[in-house]
């Protein structure tokens, strides 16, 4: 079995990996560079794209781990003859997404047919393309329904693990050594994410840990601001599940058509398995959501109301935004000293990867950043190392590969690490 990995050896984002043996090949991942990534000797999407898909070999699928842009965003570029594959609550929450990015008026190439068209895997089902097997297995991350994958051919076993962690919803009750102790058990070669390696000071500063500490620090501000104002991904499900619940009673959650119904999805997909994703019940009935702009096609029946906020500043609320969208900059304005909530990345406040959007959004309001990363910490990455047990650790998805071994949490087996250069081949 050979390793390829064509782009993510060396930055952050903008994945793809190539498994393939004598008779097949399988691609994992076909992300878009995250903005302000691009480095100078990292090959373009256009060159990405040409290795991976125009050089006359059949492939014979391209599964993608979840549903960031970061590792699924080179979609529409595929061709069609190359099937596409994705958990099934992640591909309800694509079609959400893109039926959005396909209504903006100048879109050419549109998406969704091809999202339609995506096949579902499901965890622990196993996927066969000739003499690869393909097993993916849920793992916590920032995007609902990720999934580690274990691969198997020619007598070895691969573990692609991904972008996770263990602090957020699903990676609670130490499902990740259950995980592994019951299905993964030891794998000859480890693929491991080490997205957090260059942000270790970050974290170490930060008094947000864990989901778990988002929501309760967001009842805290709920509690002392009348009037708040959320900046987080709309596919950030896990901290929007802490806010809709950190939320006490007699306040109200707004948010618009778009950020309700990836909500409803994940709701009537997880709630299931996680408490977290279950409506929080007001005397016996779910909590509404309050609609800002249009209501497209929600109501009563979906638990949803217009947002009246003659009646909303009597009672308090928190609002969900999106810098992208000028109605919320627009509604805000209109408050009376409302906290902005800041609740993703601080790299975008300031520095190559700041986004004057979310800048402007914020203006002079009073802030506080509430915010827990999707990326394993340094000690779950050692967990999962000890865990797995593997005889070469591969990592990717990290700004310092050649870091990895020095780490600390990782010194001891710093003889196992073998860092791949962007396009390298590896026989395991």
């Amino acid at each position: 079995m050979k390793i390829i990995i064509h782009r993510g050896t060396h930055q952050i984002g903008g994945c793809a990996t190539e498994i393939r043996t004598e008779q097949h090949r399988i691609i994992i991942d076909c992300g878009a560079n995250l903005p302000g990534s691009e480095m100078d000797d990292a090959i373009t999407d256009e060159q990405l794209l040409e290795k991976l898909f125009h050089r006359g070999e059949p492939c014979d699928g391209v599964l993608f781990s979840h549903y960031h842009g970061d590792h699924m965003g080179l979609y529409r570029e595929i061709p069609q003859e190359y099937p596409l594959y994705a958990g099934a609550t992640a591909k309800k929450m694509l079609e959400c997404l893109t039926k959005r990015l396909d209504s903006i008026p100048g879109t050419i190439k549109k998406g969704l047919p091809r999202i339609q068209g995506i096949q579902p895997y499901f965890p622990n089902k196993q996927l066969i393309f000739g003499d690869i097997k393909v097993t993916p297995y849920v793992t916590d991350h920032s995007a609902l329904d990720a999934y580690m994958f274990l691969i198997e051919a020619d007598g070895k076993k691969v573990l692609f693990t991904g972008d996770f962690r263990e602090h957020g919803i699903a990676g609670a009750k130490n499902t990740l050594e259950k995980l592994v102790n019951t299905y993964i058990k030891e794998v000859d070669v480890l693929i491991t994410e080490g997205t957090m390696l260059s942000r270790m000071e970050e974290v170490k500063h930060n008094l947000i840990q864990t989901e778990e500490d988002l929501g309760r620090r967001a009842g805290e501000l709920f509690q002392a601001n009348k009037e708040s104002v959320i900046l987080v991904s709309s596919t950030n499900l896990d901290s929007i599940m802490e806010f809709y619940h950190g939320l006490p009673w007699g306040m109200d959650f707004v948010c618009d058509a778009y950020q309700a119904e990836l909500i409803l999805t994940a709701m009537a997909d997880k709630g299931k398995y996680y408490a977290r994703y279950r409506p929080k019940l007001i005397h016996g009935k779910p909590r509404r959501f309050c609609i800002v702009g249009e209501m497209e096609g929600l109501g009563a029946e979906q638990n949803c109301c217009k947002a009246d906020f003659s009646v909303l500043k009597k009672r308090g609320f928190t609002m969900l935004a999106r810098e992208s969208n000028p109605m919320f900059q627009r509604i805000t304005a209109k408050f009376h000293d409302p906290l902005i909530i800041y609740s993703k990345w601080t790299g975008y406040l300031e520095g190559k990867h700041a986004d004057p959007k979310i800048r402007n959004f914020i203006g002079n309001y009073r802030m506080e950043v509430l915010h827990t990363g999707g990326h394993a910490y340094a000690e779950t990455i050692e967990k999962l190392i000890r865990l797995t047990n593997p005889e070469v650790i591969v990592p990717m998805h990290t700004e310092c590969p050649e870091n990895f071994g020095r780490t600390e949490a990782f010194e001891v087996y710093g003889d196992r690490v073998k860092v791949l250069q962007d396009g390298e081949e590896y026989l395991c």
